[in-house]
This record gives structure tokens, sequence and C-alpha cells, in this order.
């Protein structure tokens, strides 16, 4: 099985240390079989999440389930902000779980797939608390949020001049975690299911 994998942004700043490092990530899963695709949380802006209620998800919310309702595997590289995630990232994932209750007919988004979760954090801090408040939502919405987890201290100068990790350490941290993703994802996959 060739797993179907999305790497995710999860913040909307164009060339930010989270970007840069879903590229990297997305640069080593190339190197793989599988179908890979791309997206930030840019890609998808969305209102305010103010709880569920009547009406209709936004079609940025319906796009992001219906994307995320074909993979296996998702990849979402992330920073820390005020020692939690970007608020657009929880917004999104609210949204989503909405779409998905709105639409009960549509393929869940989040049953089943498998999550590997990544920070760039900055200064000291490597995002480790975004990253557990992540793992606690995305896990609340059924996926399988994978207990390896990537995590980068001072992200702003963790990248040479061509936006490679600049470190081979953190290349192979990032290494083992996209085996583990491909490997979970192969073995959990839900094209069948």
């Amino acid at each position: 099985m060739i797993p179907r994998i999305l790497v995710l942004t999860g913040d909307t700043a164009p060339g930010s240390p989270s970007a840069r490092l879903a590229l990297e990530a997305t640069r080593a899963l190339s190197l793989t079989d599988v179908a890979l695709t791309g997206a930030s949380l840019a890609d998808y802006p969305l209102p305010f999440f103010e709880g569920p209620g009547g009406g209709e998800a936004p079609q940025n919310a319906r796009l992001l389930a219906q994307r995320l309702a074909l993979q296996d595997g998702l990849l979402i590289a992330l920073p820390e902000i005020n020692a939690g995630p970007p608020a657009a990232l929880k917004n999104a994932l609210d949204w989503v779980a909405a779409a998905a209750d709105m639409d009960r007919a549509a393929r869940p988004p989040f049953a089943r797939l498998v999550v590997a979760l990544a920070s760039a954090g900055s200064g000291r801090g490597d995002g480790r608390s975004a990253l557990w408040q992540v793992r606690a939502t995305l896990a609340a919405l059924g996926a399988e949020v994978l207990t390896a987890e990537f995590r980068l201290s001072a992200a702003e100068a963790a990248f040479d001049a061509k936006g490679r990790l600049a470190e081979s350490g953190d290349r192979t941290r990032l290494d083992e975690l996209v085996d583990r993703l491909l490997d979970t994802s192969r073995a959990l996959g839900r094209q069948g299911a």
C-alpha cells in the first residue's frame, strides 16, 4: 500500500520556521513511496469558531475535512505561541470537526488518521506545550497521534541558507519521525476502511 500523507503548516505566516520545517518534512517524505501533498492553514482561511450551532460550515472547513478524510497520515508542523498552538490551528481543527458533524454522510476526517507532530520553537522553547495541547485535541477527535514527535528549539537559526535543517542530528530526528509516520500509516491505512 502506498500511504497518502498530507504535510500541513500549522500557522499562516509565510516563510515561518514551521513553514520551513514543513518543507523539510516534505523533502524527506518525497524520497519515499508515498502519495504526498502539502498545505498551509493560509490555504484555508476560516472565521472564528464560536461553537456548534445552526447553519452550515464554511466551504474551507468542508474542503479541509474532505482533504483530511482522504489521507492515511498527516504531519503538522507548528510553532508555539504563548505556551500553546497557533489560534488558527485550533480554529481549523474545531471547524473541521464541526463540518464533519454537520455532514454525517462524509467520511470522518480524523478517525484512524495517523498524525505526526513537529514544532518549531523560538528561543530555548521547543514547542512542547503546543504539541501537548494539539495532541490532546486530535486524540479527542479520534486521530491516532504518534507518541514520537519532533521538537526544534531556536528554530529561527536552525535552517541554513538553502532552507534545510543545519544540524545533521535534527535531520536524523526528523527522518525518524517521518519513517514512523510512514510505517504506522501503512499498518493502519484507511484506504480499505
